[in-house]
């Protein structure tokens, strides 16, 4: 099974970081990136991604960079990163409710 999370000890190892430096410079916990990086935690919060990514230099919306994305949707994540917090949680709960809507 392929861990969503696996890029961060790539990212971790492209510059040789230990996952305590990665911490520190992310300001998040060593629990957390380990975590992340063994699939035992699945979610993380907008701001705590991109706070790991910063430390990396890179900004959030690269993840999605890594990917291919059709317009549309390249647009929503675009909006979506765009939004403050309070509007995230707002707009995801909204669209999970759609979601829901459609199975």
């Amino acid at each position: 099974m392929t861990n969503r999370f696996d890029f961060i000890r790539a990212l971790r190892n492209e510059q040789n970081l230990t996952i305590e430096e990665l911490a520190e410079k992310a300001n998040v916990s060593v629990d957390l990136i380990s975590r992340l990086e063994r699939g035992d935690r699945n979610d993380i919060s907008v701001v705590r991604l991109e706070k790991i990514m910063n430390a990396f230099n890179l900004e959030l919306g690269d993840i999605f960079g890594r990917s291919k994305l059709d317009d549309i949707s390249d647009k929503f994540v675009t909006k979506f990163l765009q939004m403050n917090e309070t509007n995230q949680r707002q707009y995801a709960t909204i669209f999970l409710e759609i979601l829901e809507l459609n199975k």
